[in-house]
């Protein structure tokens, strides 16, 4: 990849935020906008040596649109509003112009596969089979029978189809019945939605983040889904081959119109969340066959993915061979919906050392060729919360009483940023103020505050990975080359460009012989970061490897 003519998103490291629960600035427990803006310098302030900030390039923000928030924002009822959970319009444009000032980028979810069903246009729609909007959404009429128009059903569990008394129809939701979706094939529901994008583009939004991006199309036909064979999944949703309501052709067709509206303006990045239980090459296609799709498809093998240098390495050498020439791949550990990397990853024969895991895990994340995605919290080591008291539950649309059905709940992944040992953890600036979630009961170790003052902490050892990165011409743009063709309890890879090789050594257990399949020069690597050797130090390349050692290695 040539380094002058590649996008900022190819070089940027990109931190979700979760606004309920990142930062609450007005103390009514529930995180806002202006607790976003406070923090900024945590996350970037601007100076390229700051001792306390992260260095993050860009944030995502989970939407912030108006909604009744059975989804916590992903059932939007007005797309050119903030919801007053999070604060104002005004306020979401001093976020945008004190972000940019610290030369933050801003990108927005994208909710637009559903709407809530207090959106207007679904009030309108559902009102009569003839009024301007009776088409905007996707309406059946009963089955022969009187049950639901085919077997479709909702990710969350049970049919997809609810009955509307008023219309006498019933709609499809992928998700919870309060999100009902819309119909794509319909020109004026196009164009009321591009219009909304430019809406948000115009106030100088970086990108966004497409939510479901992979479920936009369904069958003309709404032909039943094939059964998958002898399927014994507790969940039915995992019973069907989704032939008819996701993956479809005409997606792609959907996707390169949003590019191309994206691409009317300068430097702005398309994000896609193709669907969660997709295989790479399903999520893979949506760059586009011109590389004129989705600028970073989000793919989750790697992060489901075992703890395990084989299979870990298995994940990035299939993105490697698939990822089209141009473009990047996307990497995360953690997001909203699933469980936190170091809950997932504690539980093996490899998993004696959290804190060791951590840091590799961080490692893998940001020396890999692409974009890497760090999900709140994941930099302090933040873990899912157990305990969390079912009246005190907040995922209320993953429950399905009716269906009988079990979807994990998400709120343990989802609880208070963790940044001091005050009361609630900060979150409310040290109010002591019962925020929207519990806080996790490890929040008096595991915060900001202490692991800034703590040399070895998860903390800054990414605060320094991420220099390490932004410094590194081969950690940002170089080719990616693994040096052991089927690792075992070893990671070794290199970076290159023309002018610099940086090498990365990951041990998953006790100490080992350095045991490579490919030859390398032995001398002069200097240490650009690790938490077994000095940094700056100029050493022959090791031996052997100390137990659960991390190192990156740069030859120039």
């Amino acid at each position: 990849m040539n380094p002058q003519k590649t996008k900022w998103w190819q070089k940027s490291v990109i931190y979700q935020i979760y606004p309920l629960t990142f930062a609450d600035a007005n103390g009514d427990g529930k995180g806002d906008l202006k607790g976003i803006i406070r923090r900024l310098d945590y996350l970037n302030d601007g100076n390229p040596d700051s001792q306390t900030s992260l260095g993050v390039d860009a944030i995502w923000l989970s939407p912030i649109n108006q909604s009744p928030m059975i989804d916590n924002g992903y059932d939007v009822s007005d797309y050119r509003d903030i919801c007053p959970t999070f604060g104002t319009l005004a306020d979401f444009e001093r976020l945008l112009n004190e972000a940019h000032q610290r030369g933050i980028k801003v990108i927005m979810d994208l909710v637009i596969n559903h709407t809530s069903n207090q959106h207007n246009w679904f009030i309108e729609s559902s009102s009569s089979r003839d009024n301007p909007k009776s088409d905007w959404y996707l309406w059946q009429d009963p089955a022969p029978d009187g049950g639901v128009p085919n077997n479709w059903l909702s990710y969350f569990g049970g049919s997809g189809w609810t009955f509307h008394q008023q219309r006498g129809q019933y709609y499809y939701h992928t998700f919870n019945y309060n999100q009902p979706d819309i119909n794509w094939r319909n020109p004026e529901v196009k164009a009321a939605i591009y219009d909304m994008i430019r809406f948000w583009l115009d106030k100088g939004v970086d990108g966004f983040r497409l939510d479901a991006s992979s479920v936009y199309s369904k069958d003309q036909y709404f032909r039943d889904n094939p059964m998958k064979f002898g399927a014994t999944d507790r969940n039915d949703y995992n019973k069907q081959h989704h032939l008819y309501n996701k993956n479809l052709a005409e997606n792609h067709q959907i996707i390169k119109e949003i590019r191309n509206l994206i691409d009317e303006y300068d430097n702005r990045v398309i994000l896609g969340e193709t669907f969660i239980d997709n295989r790479l090459y399903d999520s893979i296609v949506f760059y586009g066959v011109n590389n004129d799709e989705l600028h970073l498809p989000f793919t989750f093998e790697f992060a489901f993915s075992p703890w395990y240098p084989a299979y870990l390495q298995q994940e990035i050498e299939k993105k490697e061979l698939l990822t089209p020439a141009g473009a990047s791949p996307t990497y995360f550990l953690d997001n909203h919906d699933i469980p936190r990397h170091l809950s997932r990853w504690i539980e093996c024969s490899l998993c004696t050392n959290p804190k060791a895991i951590a840091k590799a895990a961080a490692t893998i994340l940001l020396t890999v060729r692409g974009t890497p995605l760090l999900y709140y919290g994941q930099e302090v080591g933040m873990v899912n919360h157990l305990n969390i008291p079912p009246e005190k539950a907040r995922d209320k649309a993953v429950a399905n009483p009716q269906s009988g059905e079990s979807v994990p709940s998400r709120d343990g992944a989802r609880t208070p940023m963790q940044w001091d040992d005050s009361a609630q953890a900060g979150f409310s600036f040290g109010k002591d103020v019962e925020p929207w979630l519990p806080v996790n009961e490890n929040y008096l170790d595991v915060n900001v505050e202490n692991k800034l003052k703590q040399d070895d902490s998860i903390f800054n050892f990414y605060k320094s990975l991420l220099r390490v990165r932004k410094n590194s011409e081969a950690l940002q743009v170089g080719r990616w080359r693994t040096l052991i063709y089927y690792p075992y309890e070893h990671l070794a890879y290199l970076r290159e460009t023309e002018h610099e090789s940086v090498l990365i050594l990951i041990n998953f257990s006790y100490e080992k012989d350095l045991g490579l399949d490919e030859s390398i020069e032995i001398p002069m690597w200097e240490v650009l970061l690790s938490n077994k050797r000095k940094t700056g130090k100029i050493i022959d390349l090791p031996e052997k490897l100390q137990p659960f050692e991390v190192s990156i290695l740069r030859k120039s």
